[in-house]
């Protein structure tokens, strides 16, 4: 943790995706956000994502391998609350069982800022930020602009990353982080033509694609 931060007691952040495959940048978001002040980061994959086509690895498959990925980061932990469902992965529904699980946790849900730009669009937006706050991770460089519920919805919700963790719902934080230029798809990619992905997600991942056979 940086000295800069205190560690707020009862605010979860929640990192989900479909994690197909896990990689750095994932993992380096997750510890970003332990370090920025989050009491546990559940990085959460998703069984049926609404908004992009279905994973090709299993759900078992992605299960194992964010497992292996997050071993022994301290603060970091995988939840599989979205996989024992076997409908659609909606947020709201997840929001509801975890506050259900744990009471008096607060949480926060994070996303990038393509998902911001369409969350007026996600299944229940505003049950949403009735149950939890978004911190927005964006990039240097993402200029894209706001449309308008999105920008009035930043401008009557709008905090601080400490405001935010001191906040139980409700909040919006727009917050930069330095990413790793890595994703999953061009991970996949790379694996299908027969390239080295080797530093690009950890090595007990690596063994397991290759145990696997995935994305060849």
């Amino acid at each position: 943790m940086t000295p800069q931060a205190e560690q707020i007691r009862g605010h979860w952040a929640i990192l989900g995706g479909t994690f197909d495959p896990v990689h750095i940048g994932h993992l380096r978001i997750a510890l970003q956000l332990r370090d920025a002040g989050f009491e546990r980061v559940l990085m959460m994959p998703n069984r049926i994502p609404p908004h992009r086509p279905a994973p090709q690895a299993t759900t078992e498959q992605r299960l194992a391998m964010l497992q292996r990925a997050t071993a022994g980061l301290d603060g970091i932990e995988v939840s599989d609350i979205e996989l024992q469902r076997p409908e659609c992965s909606y947020s709201a529904i997840t929001l509801e069982v975890l506050q259900q699980e744990h009471p008096g946790i607060h949480f926060t849900w994070v996303l990038g800022t393509d998902a911001w730009f369409s969350f007026d669009r996600w299944h229940r937006c505003d049950d949403i930020l009735a149950l939890a706050n978004l911190l927005v991770i964006s990039r240097p460089g993402d200029r894209q602009p706001q449309a308008p519920w999105q920008y009035q919805q930043w401008l009557a919700r709008q905090s601080s990353l400490e405001e935010l963790l001191h906040s139980p719902a409700g909040r919006i934080c727009q917050h930069t982080l330095p990413g790793l230029d890595i994703s999953a798809t061009g991970l996949r990619r790379a694996i299908a033509k027969g390239e080295n992905i080797r530093f690009l997600t950890p090595d007990s991942v690596l063994d397991y694609l290759t145990q696997q056979q995935l994305y060849r």
